[in-house]
C-alpha cells in the first residue's frame, strides 16, 4: 500500500512550464467564509429583501446561463458582455522553464539587491510538474471543480446546482459555480466585483484561457496564486510556512488541509487555535469529497483521518538578504506600474518580478545614499544627550529623501534610525503622514501670494495681535511660536521668522481653496479635506510624507517645473527585451520669478534662523559657496520636527520626532534642531565635491531701491532715518517702487513762513498824509507799473 502523500496514479499530461510563484501583496478586504458568530442583528424585512435580492441574482444568472446554452433573447446581451471583455496578459505567465533571479541595480549599474522568490518565504513558486505526484490537485479538484479536466471553462452544471444550493439556504450556496479556471481568471486579475457583466465577461475570459493554456497549466497558475492566508500565497510558501516543508513532501492531510485554504484565508487560518480547527474540519470534509470521487481509497481516507497534524512552529531566524529602503521602495513602484500596465493584480506582478529574471534599473546615486547611511547609524544626529531620554518609551527616529534637480529622480532614501533589520519594516519616509508644521508655508501660501502678484518680498505686513479664525471670531488666533509680535515686518522677514500671522493673512488672501489647488499642483493633494484656516501654519487631518516634502520643494529648484518622483528608469526582461520604462509626470506649476523669490526669502532661513552650529550656506571643500535654501516646520506640542530644502543640485526633506506607539512623547529642547542637524550633515557631504553654484535669476526680476516702509524712498525717508534698502522685484509689476506711489509713512516737513510785524504804511513809502500825497489804497498793490 502506498504511503500516504503517494500518489499511486500515474496522470498522462504533458510537460508544462513553470509558473511563477504568486505573490500577496494584500488580500481581499472582505474574505468569504462562514462566521463562527453573528457579528449584527437586521430586521425581518432587510433580511427578506436581502434573500429576495440574493435569489434574483442567481435567477438572472441561471436565465443568461440558460439563453447562452440555447440561444435566443439573451445571445445579444451575452455578445454585448462579451465585446468588453478585457483579454488577459498571460504573455510571459507560462513561459519560463524555471524560476530566475531578478537583479536591482544603482544608477552606476551596481548590483544592489537580487531577488528569489526562495528568499521571500510568503511567495515560492512551484512548478506542476513538482507536486504531480502529491494529491495536492486531486484534493483541489475534489473540492472547488470536480468537472475541471473535462469542461472548457465554465460548469453549467456546477452553476446549476449552485443555483439551487443559494434557494435551498436563503440566498447563501454551499459552494460557488465558479470553475478552477474561473478562478484563476480573477487571481489574474483581480475583479471581483458582483455583478451580471463582470460575470459573464470572466466566462469568456475563462474559456479563452482554457483555449491558450493546457489543463495542466492552468492548474499550476492556480497552485500559485491561491491565497493561504497570512499574507502567503500559492501552496509552496503554505507548505513551508505551515509544515516545514516542501509542497513536494505533502501527506495526504496536509494536502487536503491546504486544498481548503483558498475558500476563506481568514476563516481557515492555521496559525489561530480556531482556524486550525476550522481549517482542519474543512479538511475532512474535502477528504470524504476525495473518497467520494475514488481519488483515494478507504483504508487511505481513514488512516488519513486518524493521522496527527504536525505544524511547523514560527520562527523568527532572519536568513534573508535585508533590502534597503530605497530598493524596497523602488520594486514596490515596479509592481505597481507593471499591475496597472498590464491588467493584473499586484500579487501576480509581484510573481513575475521575483520569478522571471527581470533587470531593474533604479536611480540611486551610491555615493549620495553613502551619506545618508552614515548620518542615519550616527548617534550623535539623533540624541544629542542620550541621557535625557533613557527612560523614554522609545528613541527618537527619522526619514529624509533626496532628490536630484536634473533630473527629479530620488537619489537617495532611508526610512528610519539604525540598521535595517528586516524586510518590508516601516519606511517612514514614504508610509508615515505626519503634520509639516511651518515647513508648508512657502508651498501653501507664499509660493501662491508671489504667483498671484500679491506680494513682493518687500511687502509690509503687521505682526500683531490677529482674529483670523472665522469659528472664533473674537479669539485671537493665530499666535506665533514665540507669543511675541514684531509689528510692521516684511514678508521676508515673516517668512524667515515663520510669522503665523502674517502667513494666515496672506493665506487668506490667496483663498483657502486657490492654496489647496496650488499644493495639490506639486504632488500633495488635500482637496479633500477642504480648506481651513489651520492649514497656512501646518494643521492638516491627513500629514504628509517625508517624499511628499521633497517633491514639492524640488518644484521651487527646477524653476516651477514639477516633476513626480520616480525610483526606477525600466526594467528588462532576461533577453533583454523593455517590460515597462518609467515616464514621470511633469509640467509647469510656478513661474521661474515666484521660485526665485522663495529661494532667495528661504537663504534667509539657512543663514539667520538655523543654529549657527548646523546651519550657513553650504560650501564645498574647495570653499565655494553653494546657494542654499531651507525652511523648518514644527507642530504643537513640539512632536514634529521638519526641515525641507535645497541647493542648486538637489532637493531633500528631513523629518524628525518621535512613532508615538506607546504615547505621545515631545521632542526634548536639546533636540530641537534635530531635523536641521541631519540635513545639514548629509547635504555638506554630498556636496563636498561639487563647483560652487547660485541660484538662477531670471532676466525679468530687478532690483530696486525700497524704503523701510515697502513704498518708493524720499529724501523724508532719508531725513528720518528710515532703513533703505535694495530688494528684488518682476520687472513692470505694479509692486515695485515707483516716485508716482511715494512713501506715505516718511513725509517732508513744510518750512513756516516768517512772522512779519504789520507795516502801518501799507508797504508803501510814507504814511497817511505824509510825502507821496494821498495815502489812499495803491491800484497796484504795491507792486511797481
Amino acid at each position: 500500500m502506498p504511503q500516504i502523500g503517494e500518489n499511486r496514479r500515474q496522470r498522462s499530461t504533458r510537460p508544462v512550464a513553470p509558473e511563477n510563484s504568486a505573490l500577496a501583496d494584500e488580500l481581499r478586504s472582505q474574505l468569504k467564509g462562514k462566521p463562527t458568530k453573528c457579528g449584527f442583528n437586521r430586521s425581518w424585512a432587510h433580511e427578506a429583501a436581502s434573500f429576495i435580492g440574493d435569489i434574483l441574482r442567481v435567477v438572472i444568472v441561471a436565465v443568461l446561463c440558460l439563453c447562452f446554452a440555447l440561444g435566443g433573447f439573451g445571445a445579444g446581451m451575452l455578445l454585448g458582455y462579451a465585446s468588453t471583455t478585457k483579454p488577459l496578459s498571460i504573455g510571459d505567465l507560462t513561459s519560463a522553464e524555471e524560476s530566475q533571479t531578478s537583479f536591482v541595480y544603482d544608477s552606476k549599474n551596481n548590483v544592489i539587491a537580487k531577488l528569489t522568490g526562495s528568499e521571500n518565504v510568503d511567495r515560492i513558486y512551484v512548478s506542476y510538474s513538482a507536486v504531480k505526484d502529491t494529491y495536492l490537485d486531486d484534493a483541489i479538484i475534489a473540492i472547488e471543480d470536480e468537472r475541471f479536466r473535462e469542461h472548457s471553462g465554465i460548469d453549467i452544471k456546477r452553476i446549476g446546482s449552485a443555483l439551487l444550493s443559494a434557494i435551498a439556504n436563503g440566498g447563501s450556496a454551499t459552494h460557488g459555480g465558479s470553475t478552477i479556471t474561473q478562478q484563476t481568471v480573477k487571481l489574474i486579475s483581480g475583479q471581483d466585483e458582483h455583478s451580471t457583466s463582470r460575470k459573464v465577461q470572466e466566462w469568456f475570459s475563462a474559456m479563452s484561457l482554457e483555449q491558450n493554456l493546457t489543463k495542466d497549466e492552468i492548474l499550476e497558475l492556480y497552485i500559485n496564486l491561491a491565497p493561504m492566508g497570512n499574507n502567503y500565497v500559492g501552496v509552496q510558501a503554505a507548505a513551508m510556512n505551515y509544515f516545514g516543508k516542501n509542497a513536494s513532501e505533502l501527506t495526504l492531510p496536509e494536502c487536503a488541509l491546504i486544498a481548503g485554504l483558498p475558500k476563506s484565508p481568514s476563516y481557515y487560518n492555521p496559525l489561530r487555535e480556531s482556524g486550525k480547527r476550522n481549517a482542519q474540519r474543512r479538511m475532512r470534509t474535502i477528504l470524504g469529497k476525495m473518497l467520494e470521487l475514488e481519488m483515494i481509497t478507504q483504508e487511505e481516507y481513514e488512516d488519513a483521518l486518524n493521522t496527527e497534524l504536525e505544524f511547523r512552529q514560527r520562527s523568527t531566524d532572519h536568513t534573508t538578504t535585508i533590502n534597503s529602503y530605497f530598493t524596497e521602495y523602488a520594486i514596490s513602484e515596479v509592481i505597481g506600474d507593471i499591475a496597472k500596465a498590464r491588467g493584473i493584480t499586484r500579487n501576480l506582478a509581484s510573481s513575475l518580478v521575483y520569478n522571471r529574471g527581470y533587470h531593474i534599473y533604479t536611480t540611486l546615486e551610491p555615493e549620495t545614499q553613502a551619506v545618508l547611511d552614515e548620518a542615519f547609524t550616527n548617534r550623535d544626529l539623533f540624541q544629542s544627550d542620550p541621557n535625557q531620554i533613557a527612560d523614554y518609551p522609545e528613541k527618537p527616529n527619522a526619514s529624509m529623501v533626496v532628490i536630484n534637480n536634473n533630473t527629479g529622480a530620488i537619489a537617495a532614501m532611508q526610512g528610519g534610525y539604525g540598521e535595517k533589520t528586516m524586510n518590508l519594516s516601516l519606511n517612514r519616509a514614504v508610509s508615515t503622514h505626519r503634520n509639516p508644521g511651518s515647513s508648508i508655508k512657502p508651498l501653501l501660501e507664499y509660493a501662491p501670494a508671489f504667483e498671484l502678484g500679491l506680494i513682493a518680498p518687500s511687502s509690509v505686513y503687521m505682526d500683531e495681535p490677529k482674529h483670523l479664525d472665522p469659528q472664533h471670531p473674537n479669539t485671537n488666533w493665530p499666535v506665533n511660536y514665540t507669543r511675541s509680535y514684531l509689528g510692521a515686518v516684511t514678508i521676508r522677514t515673516a517668512l524667515v521668522n515663520s510669522l503665523n500671522t502674517i502667513a494666515a493673512e496672506v493665506w487668506t488672501s490667496v483663498g483657502g481653496e486657490t492654496a489647496l489647488w496650488y499644493l495639490k499642483q506639486v504632488g500633495i493633494d488635500r482637496t479633500s479635506e477642504g480648506a481651513y484656516p489651520s492649514q497656512s501654519v501646518g494643521g492638516f487631518t491627513k500629514g504628509m510624507t517625508t517624499l511628499e516634502m521633497a517633491a514639492a520643494y524640488h518644484t521651487f529648484a527646477t524653476g516651477g517645473t514639477y516633476v513626480e518622483p520616480y525610483a526606477y528608469t525600466q526594467v528588462l526582461d532576461s533577453d533583454g527585451n523593455v517590460i515597462i520604462k518609467s515616464d514621470p509626470i511633469s509640467y509647469q506649476v510656478y513661474s521661474a520669478e515666484t521660485c526665485f523669490f522663495i529661494g532667495d526669502c528661504l537663504k534667509g532661513v539657512v543663514t539667520n534662523s538655523t543654529p549657527s552650529k548646523f546651519g550657513g550656506q553650504i560650501e564645498n571643500l574647495d570653499g565655494d559657496h553653494i546657494d542654499t535654501a531651507g525652511k523648518t516646520g514644527t507642530t504643537s506640542d513640539n512632536i514634529d520636527r521638519w526641515f525641507c530644502g535645497f541647493t542648486p543640485y538637489y532637493s531633500a526633506a528631513v523629518w524628525y520626532g518621535y512613532d508615538n506607539r506607546l504615547r505621545q512623547t515631545s521632542i526634548p529642547e536639546c533636540d530641537n534642531a534635530g531635523a536641521v542637524r541631519i540635513w545639514m550633515h548629509c547635504m555638506n557631504k554630498i556636496h563636498e565635491n561639487l563647483p560652487g553654484a547660485s541660484f538662477n535669476k531670471p532676466d525679468t526680476i530687478v532690483q530696486m531701491q525700497v524704503c523701510s516702509s515697502g513704498y518708493y524712498p524720499t529724501d523724508a525717508c532719508k531725513e528720518a532715518k528710515a532703513t533703505i534698502y535694495t530688494d528684488y522685484f518682476v520687472a513692470g509689476s505694479f509692486l515695485c517702487p515707483s516716485d508716482n506711489k511715494p512713501c506715505p509713512i516718511h513725509v517732508a516737513t513744510p518750512t513756516p513762513t516768517p512772522t512779519v510785524p504789520p507795516d502801518p504804511n501799507n508797504g508803501q513809502p510814507g504814511g497817511p498824509g505824509g510825502p507821496g500825497g494821498g495815502g489812499g489804497p495803491d491800484p497796484n498793490n504795491g507792486q511797481p507799473g
